[in-house]
């Protein structure tokens, strides 16, 4: 082999190993949307999670914080996701992993929320790319509930460095409505129910009723003293 062609040989092993091992076997954008539906109908959670673009999960996440500055209580920390102490370890959290504990809360919680989006199924039917980092993909939607007719969407992917990542879809604005106005109990947390003060009970005196007279009956009319009359002595 000659000495130019072992140069470029050396000089596509160092480009090759330069470029992440992902960018070589990257999905293209109709395999990511097909995933994406997929993993809301199975309900995998981490999995969907990955298919989401980190500006999809930041906007659950502000449905999260919605949540979370409504409720004095710490119920949804607990219950919705998944037993955080406090906002203060929520807050440590990255965007993947607070859309993966949503999730799952709100299935356990209210599983009905989620039967638009779990309870049907859909068919990629094409791409329409705009320029070489977004792609457009068309898909169609058939629920599961009797009667209810096919619909043709929309998603919208971009490009970025692990792959195409769903950026906006009608499945991630539906999802944000649920998240940002799941109904919160408004009862007192558990464990900090007042204490009553134990003693004796004192019961409020009786209101005073005023007397009267039996029906039918008048109240004697004052006496006189006749004319002529010598009044008492005292």
């Amino acid at each position: 082999m000659s000495r130019t062609g072992l140069a470029g040989l050396l000089a596509l092993g160092l480009w090759a190993s330069a470029v992440p091992a992902s960018a070589f076997a990257q999905s293209p954008p109709e395999q990511v949307a097909d995933e994406f539906q997929r993993g809301f109908q199975s309900m995998a959670w981490a999995g969907l999670a990955q298919r989401v673009h980190p500006d999809a999960l930041a906007y659950i996440r502000l449905a999260v914080r919605i949540v979370l500055d409504t409720d004095s209580t710490g119920w949804a920390l607990e219950h919705l996701l998944g037993g955080i102490p406090d906002r203060a370890a929520y807050e440590r959290l990255d965007d993947e992993e607070v859309f993966r504990r949503i999730m799952a809360g709100v299935q356990a919680q209210s599983p009905g929320l989620l039967s638009s989006l779990v309870s049907r199924r859909s068919h990629v039917l094409g791409t329409v790319m705009e320029g070489g980092d977004t792609a457009h993909v068309v898909y169609r939607i058939v629920s599961l509930v009797q009667g209810a007719e096919p619909e043709v969407k929309v998603m919208t992917l971009l490009r970025t460095n692990a792959g195409w990542k769903v950026h906006d879809a009608d499945e991630i604005r539906v999802l944000h409505t649920a998240v940002r106005g799941f109904p919160i109990p408004r009862g007192s947390p558990q464990g900090s129910r007042s204490r009553r003060v134990s003693g004796p009970r004192v019961r409020a005196p009786a209101p005073r009723r005023r007397a009267r007279m039996p029906t039918g009956e008048s109240a004697p009319a004052p006496t006189r003293p006749r004319p002529g009359a010598t009044p008492p002595r005292c």
